[in-house]
């Protein structure tokens, strides 16, 4: 249909109020003659592009509150690719690949347009990002409507991106994408990881590193490699008992953004503003993810288990079980994570000790959260593992 670049092209040509009544035009159009059955669940291709209208119209209208334009018109240039991706080609290094080149050429053509100045190093990292962001959609498996969450993924994603904006060279930008990718292909080859964990691992790889140094990718390095091994750790035992991580423990994109996104917020505001306290935050809560991750993995293997809230005896395995070796297991994560930080400069013996401490007791909020929430399905596990890790960081800046 091509309605979406239609739209997208004449962003930077017409004021905003005009592109918004005519992005309104169309969708009542598209409705009207499509017949259109609401939903967002097992939709078909003329619902999923009703989304996206609908989505890009109100998305539209954020643009006259200050939303800058560039970023919906770029996303909503991937959403209409969408659809062609699925005829042409598929794989991980082709669609990121095709997401960047269209969104650099978008946001090449609005500065043309509008003859604004721009930083081309700036303008590929935003285009990169965004089709990580997409790119990572198109790898999940998923019922649900999938142009229409690759339109707003992107679209959150270059707007994060252009508050937070970096000033980065392609070279500098290139090596951090390569060690990423590299590394996470590596992982995904070794079993450890599927698709949809390659891809968000590579986003948060190089976003840590580009807004830091390597140095940080090593710490939350160390979190996906002794995780990923400590989840063989007696793995036919765990797997007798029924509580085993499936696919022999290839972890996804849920498990890797539940576990990266807090340490990623921390390094990202530890880059943009150089406040130490937020290098602390990020240890701490990669801290939390590695002890969390082997106090789980070791303490399923343990004989006696206790629920953190009452200390009464459940079966290993169940949300909120704590255990004599699961606390050792989730010390030592705690411990090796800070001890790595500390060898390598990113904090000091003060800051080290706070990021333990803090670590240890984002363990425990785990803990409490999911016999809590996670038990009442309230909160899933990626929903505990997230705030688990958020709390240990916040906790070192309090």
């Amino acid at each position: 249909m091509f309605l979406l670049i239609l739209l997208s092209l004449l962003i930077p040509i017409l004021p905003e109020r005009v592109v918004v009544g005519l992005a309104l035009a169309v969708l009542l159009a598209y409705a009207i003659v499509r017949d259109i059955k609401p939903g967002i669940s097992r939709v078909d291709e003329t619902t999923s592009y009703f989304n996206s209208i609908l989505l890009s119209t109100l998305m539209l209208s954020t643009t006259l509150l200050g939303v800058p334009k560039n970023v919906v018109g770029a996303a909503m240039i991937l959403a209409e690719l969408h659809g062609l991706r699925e005829k042409i080609f598929r794989g991980a290094i082709k669609d990121i690949a095709l997401f960047t080149a269209c969104g650099l050429v978008y946001f090449l053509y609005f500065h043309y347009v509008t003859k604004t100045p721009f930083n081309m190093d700036y303008l590929f990292f935003l285009s990169l990002t965004g089709s990580l962001a997409a790119s990572l959609v198109e790898s999940v498996e998923t019922d649900s409507d999938k142009r229409t969450t690759l339109l707003l993924a992107s679209a959150t994603t270059y707007l994060i991106f252009n508050i937070y904006a970096l000033q980065t060279t392609l070279p500098d930008l290139a090596k951090a994408f390569a060690i990423s990718f590299a590394l996470s292909l590596a992982a995904t080859r070794a079993g450890v990881a599927d698709e949809s964990g390659l891809l968000s691992a590579t986003l948060i790889g190089t976003l840590v590193i580009v807004f830091t140094d390597i140095r940080y990718f090593l710490v939350l390095l160390t979190f996906y490699m002794l995780g990923s091994a400590s989840t063989k750790y007696r793995y036919t035992l765990k797997l007798q008992r029924g509580i085993a991580e499936p696919a022999g423990g290839a972890r996804g994109y849920a498990n890797v953004f539940s576990n990266s996104l807090a340490p990623l917020f921390f390094a990202i505001n530890y880059g943009f503003y150089g406040f130490d306290a937020f290098s602390i935050a990020f240890v701490a809560s990669v801290a939390t993810a590695l002890g969390d991750t082997m106090a789980s993995e070791v303490g399923k293997t343990a004989e006696r288990v206790y629920l953190i809230t009452n200390f009464r005896r459940v079966q290993p395995g169940v949300s909120g079980g704590v255990s004599v070796k699961g606390e050792m297991a989730a010390f030592a994560g705690c411990a090796i994570v800070s001890a790595i930080a500390l060898a390598s400069g990113i904090v000091g013996l003060k800051g080290a000790t706070i990021a333990l401490f803090a670590g240890f007791v984002g363990v425990h909020v785990d803990s409490i959260l999911g016999a809590t929430l996670e038990e009442k399905g309230l909160l899933t596990n990626a929903g505990v593992n997230f705030f688990a890790t958020l709390s240990a960081g916040l906790l070192c800046l309090l």
